[in-house]
């Protein structure tokens, strides 16, 4: 399942159960952030992984890269990332 469509269930559940906003919250702030949320989630019933999330977040940046200058090893280094895990998580903080 598309990573989009698995932040919307998280989201959703997330907005309709207080408790479950809490400890996926909590579970950011935890020594490791994606494995203990991806735990949370996975205990809600909603089956999401921690490479779901890196591989998301790689070919967010790869794009990138392709879409600079031409793209390929000749692209400029781009100083951010797009993360997100942590812009998703911010946004649940603020529901």
């Amino acid at each position: 399942m598309h990573l989009n469509i698995l932040l919307d269930k998280i989201k959703e559940k997330a907005v309709n159960d207080e408790t479950f906003r809490k400890r996926i919250i909590a579970a950011y702030e935890g020594k490791n952030p994606i494995v203990e949320f991806c735990a949370e989630c996975n205990k809600a019933g909603i089956d999401i992984y921690p490479m779901d999330i890196a591989d998301a977040d790689e070919s967010v940046y790869a794009a990138m890269r392709r879409s600079t200058n031409g793209g390929g090893e000749n692209s400029p280094h781009l100083s951010w990332e797009d993360n997100i895990f942590g812009e998703f998580i911010e946004e649940l903080k603020n529901i």
